[in-house]
């Protein structure tokens, strides 16, 4: 009896024969991205500042001269420099929407600045800066970036939603597009199940502090925003079943910004919980309005 040679791949609930497994094989590791762990100290932290970081397929065989986009995707609270990767399918969105030419080949890179900072300076961390000042120049320093305002992209889910508006409306110089996924964005305070009530950044002596959130949330950064030359598109997307009243707060959030920037400014009201496969499923749209806006962009 003349016996078939078969290999299975992790990901195959079938064996190929032989031959077909080697070609599989060979074809889907002859195009692959990177995925690297990176770490710098970060002087604002005053600690080690961790990052995931995503190279494509393209970063290796391209001129060395050649400098790419790169979005920073920033996680929600609990979270850490890992699970855009592990969790919420980043590199496989990321290498499909490249691979289908319906983005240009990006960096993505994945912080973490702590599982609570809400990525905002506060009197416990100087998370925002951390960002701004520490980390962009690293990556710009040491990966081949288009180190532009055209090139750089922000967004996160959550708490890194909400983080991922605040640095765009800080910097509205340096970002060309955001993506807010899910985003904690409660005005004017967040409901009793939120983790931003238990964050340091919004505690004083203990307890939340509704003058401390209400200081850092986003409408406190609107009228600087508004009085400034430069306009950073926005995606909000959440879904419709979030426990946490997320659809409404980015409804709200939508027709502030719709009044500064109409043509700027998109929401996506989508069949979901506020969890990880909402998440997962809102970043491929995302990405593809950011990319789409800062290829436009000046």
């Amino acid at each position: 009896m003349r016996r078939r040679l078969e290999l299975r791949l992790p990901f195959m609930s079938k064996p190929l024969p032989l031959a077909i497994s080697l070609a599989t094989a060979l074809a889907l590791t002859a195009h692959a991205s990177d995925l690297l762990p990176d770490t710098l100290h970060s002087p604002a932290l005053g600690a080690e500042l961790k990052f995931t970081i995503y190279l494509p397929d393209a970063y290796k065989d391209a001129p060395p001269t050649t400098r790419f986009p790169v979005v920073y995707l920033l996680h929600g609270a609990g979270g850490d420099e890992t699970v855009w990767a592990k969790t919420l399918g980043a590199v496989q969105t990321l290498d499909g929407l490249i691979k289908r030419g319906v983005i240009r080949p990006m960096i993505a890179v994945m912080p973490t600045t702590g599982p609570h900072t809400w990525w905002t300076d506060s009197a416990a961390a100087k998370a925002g800066t951390a960002v701004m000042r520490d980390l962009l120049p690293y990556v710009d320093g040491k990966y081949r970036t288009l180190a532009e305002r055209s090139g750089r992209l922000v967004a996160g889910y959550s708490m890194g939603g909400y983080g991922a508006l605040s640095l765009a409306l800080r910097h509205p110089e340096r970002f060309c597009a955001a993506g807010l996924i899910s985003p904690a964005v409660y005005d004017p305070l967040p409901p009793e199940a939120s983790a931003a009530r238990k964050a340091p950044a919004f505690q004083r002596a203990g307890a939340f502090d509704p003058a401390a959130w209400k200081a850092l949330n986003h409408p406190a950064q609107l009228a600087r925003y508004s009085s400034g030359p430069h306009r950073v598109p926005m995606w909000i997307v959440s879904g419709d079943h979030d426990a946490l009243g997320i659809a409404l707060a980015s409804t709200q959030l939508f027709w502030k910004l719709f009044q500064l920037q109409p043509k700027q400014t998109e929401l996506r009201i989508v069949d979901g919980n506020h969890e990880a496969m909402t998440f997962r499923d809102a970043l491929p749209d995302a990405l593809q309005y950011m990319d789409r806006a800062c290829a436009k962009a000046p």
